[in-house]
């Protein structure tokens, strides 16, 4: 074997042991949205870390559908395919569809882009397991923390049907029990959504091209992209109050003021944990 053909082959070899498998198509999962999947995978490699569980929800779809996929990275199969809340933000007619997103405390809608989940703790109320989100992308999801936005189950969501949250993306008692199951200590969620920005900064982070959805000239532009509001009201309070529909925040969490330039800036991993790069 030649020298450069033999390096090739040992090249080849070590980026099929690290690099992920392509997505297969999946049902229902559109095809802009199955790219930013994969470019979710390809950032958090970028960035660090190897996810065994990508979950992909599309607030784009309405509350009545299937619109949250776990996708096993190890065997490249779809585990789960279930029901998912949005904020109650995001949906102000209550129509059952989101139509804004936000990255503001207080806002009570639903961030997009890339998160880590994060470590479990026990809710004392209900008693369930329920994960923290690190938010990875600034402007877009980066307050996750501060807002109390966590994954955790509800009555409010079942089969046919979810319930609007306070931001967090809220899923049934039976799902998130075998989402644990599946392994959500190695795991990452991409969460899709109209928001202008949102598919140059994923691109820009996993280095590869750009994939948008083909809109009419008359169809209205995407919603500007989040912005930090420090004169918000609710700011510096990520505890709001519980309302019939469902519990989101989280106790004992720490509020921080986030700070960034312009440009979409992502975290990185440090050790186990991910934190965010300024």
């Amino acid at each position: 074997m030649k020298t450069g053909a033999r390096a090739l082959f040992f090249l080849s070899a070590i980026l099929s042991t690290t690099a992920f498998a392509k997505i297969p198509r999946i049902d229902g999962m559109s095809r802009v949205t199955h790219a930013h999947a994969q470019q979710a995978l390809d950032c958090s490699q970028r960035l660090g870390r190897k996810p065994d569980l990508l979950i992909v929800a599309d607030m784009r779809l309405s509350a009545s559908e299937k619109r949250l996929w776990a996708i096993d990275t190890r065997t490249n199969t779809v585990v789960l395919r279930t029901e998912v809340a949005h904020g109650r933000g995001s949906d102000p007619s209550q129509s059952g569809r989101a139509s804004v997103f936000s990255n503001t405390p207080g806002s009570l809608m639903t961030s997009v882009g890339l998160y880590s989940v994060a470590e479990s703790y026990r809710n004392t109320q209900d008693g369930s397991t329920r994960r923290r989100l690190d938010g990875l992308m600034v402007g877009f999801n980066d307050n996750a923390r501060e807002r109390a936005v966590v994954l955790h189950p509800s009555n409010y969501v079942r089969s046919g049907w979810a319930g609007r949250s306070e931001g967090c993306p809220a899923v049934s008692y039976a799902v998130m029990s075998q989402l644990n199951n599946h392994g959500l200590d190695n795991a990452v969620l991409w969460v899709e959504g109209d928001v202008a920005g949102l598919s140059e900064s994923i691109a820009a982070c996993s280095g590869s091209t750009i994939r948008k959805r083909f809109r009419w000239p008359w169809q209205p532009k995407l919603p500007a992209k989040p912005q930090w509001a420090p004169e918000s009201t609710d700011a510096f309070n990520p505890y709001y109050q519980v309302e019939a529909e469902g519990f989101c925040p989280t106790p004992d969490l720490t509020a921080a003021t986030s700070w960034w330039m312009g440009a979409p800036v992502y975290a990185e991993a440090v050790g186990s944990r991910w934190t965010v790069r300024y």
